[in-house]
């Protein structure tokens, strides 16, 4: 007897071949969705056929989908080894109905680059959305996982997305596989279908009773951006009145994904300044290049020097300067900015002169 039982139990967890695994996702284990739903031990698995098996959620930390989780059965418990899934993720269109709306990311994964848990059991019925279904149909189901997902989507707290899946094309029942239905309901219904035809889901038994999908999103820590500044503003010997223009550069040098929302915060309190643009949001690895304008003093012999402050809107402690100096001449006499780069560099060389036509007030 106790090598019966003992077989009995090697046999279902062999079942699937050499995919089955340990669960990577259990009841109590972090999530970044409305909920997890949960699968119905009891209830239908839709085929997926040659059509796509969609259903929606709403994010509750913004973040990666590093890994996603969700289960699914075989019917009359034909179990085949799976080859690939194909794996969408679109913004909402809130309808009514809901449905998917524009394409966010896309992936293949192949075998090796999921796992599989399971198998659990219950008695589940098979539900082909456009010609039958089948009550007590199979008893055993499995959750697939997906982890660790390189280049993954980042989504955004209290936005909703949608999960769109597609396995490979099966015919009922040698074999067919299909996404479990949940024991909870958010929103509305998942849907089945294709870009620009999606069909809401109903159960079958009830037509008024929505299906949904069981399936959990899970992530690491949001991408943190970082700020930095590039360049310097040198005014020199500018006409008293003039206005003056330059440039710099705001950058995010933070981590692959992160989006960085950044403002001019302050700037050297002389002068009439205007800045283009003035704030922004900025992708990991971009710049951009920011356009600043200052009426000069109406007034000789003036002196200026300060910064320009840039901040990330998010983390007050990330913040960038700009070194700004402006001057205007001693006399009314005012040079060519050529005449006066030459002489910079005259000046350069002999400081001693410089000092004698400074002392004479001549410049």
């Amino acid at each position: 007897m106790i090598k019966k039982m003992i077989c009995i139990l090697m046999c279902t967890l062999l079942i699937g071949a050499t995919t089955v695994a340990l669960a990577d996702w259990a009841v109590g284990d972090g999530h970044k969705m409305h909920f997890p739903q949960l699968p119905d031990p009891n209830g239908w698995d839709v085929d997926f056929h040659d059509w796509w098996l969609g259903d929606d959620w709403k994010c509750s930390e913004t973040g990666p989908v590093s890994d996603i989780h969700f289960w699914y059965s075989w019917a009359r418990d034909i179990v085949q080894d799976i080859p690939w899934i194909s794996v969408q993720i679109y913004s909402d269109n809130p309808g009514p109905p809901s449905a998917p709306y524009e394409l966010l990311w896309s992936r293949t994964f192949q075998a090796g680059e999921f796992i599989i848990a399971g198998p659990w059991t219950g008695d589940q019925g098979w539900y082909h959305p456009l010609t039958e279904w089948f009550e007590h149909d199979h008893q055993h189901y499995w959750q697939m996982n997906i982890k660790d997902i390189s280049s993954p989507f980042n989504q955004q707290e209290g936005v909703i997305y949608w999960l769109v899946i597609q396995l490979p094309y099966y015919s009922y029942p040698y074999p067919a596989v299909g996404w479990k239905t949940s024991e909870d309901h958010w929103n509305d219904n998942a849907v089945f279908g294709a870009p620009g035809n999606w069909i809401p889901l109903w159960d079958p038994l009830s037509s008024a009773e929505p299906i949904d999908f069981a399936f959990v999103i899970t992530g690491g820590e949001p991408p943190v951006p970082d700020l930095d500044c590039d360049g310097a503003l040198n005014w020199l010997r500018v006409k008293p009145g003039s206005t003056v223009t330059g440039t710099f550069s705001v950058g995010n040098i933070g981590d692959v994904g992160s989006m960085l929302d950044w403002e001019v915060t302050s700037w050297p309190a002389w002068g009439n300044w205007t800045f283009t643009p003035s704030n922004g949001t900025i992708p990991a690895g971009n710049w951009v290049t920011v356009t600043a304008t200052c009426v000069a003093p109406n007034q000789q012999n003036q002196q200026f020097t300060g910064n320009i402050e840039v901040c990330n809107k998010d983390d007050s402690t990330d913040c960038c300067s700009i070194p700004v100096t402006l001057k205007t001449p001693m006399s009314n006499l005012y040079m060519n900015p050529i005449i006066l780069q030459f002489l910079e560099k005259f000046f350069e060389t002999f400081p001693i002169l410089k000092w004698i036509v400074y002392s004479l007030g001549t410049v």
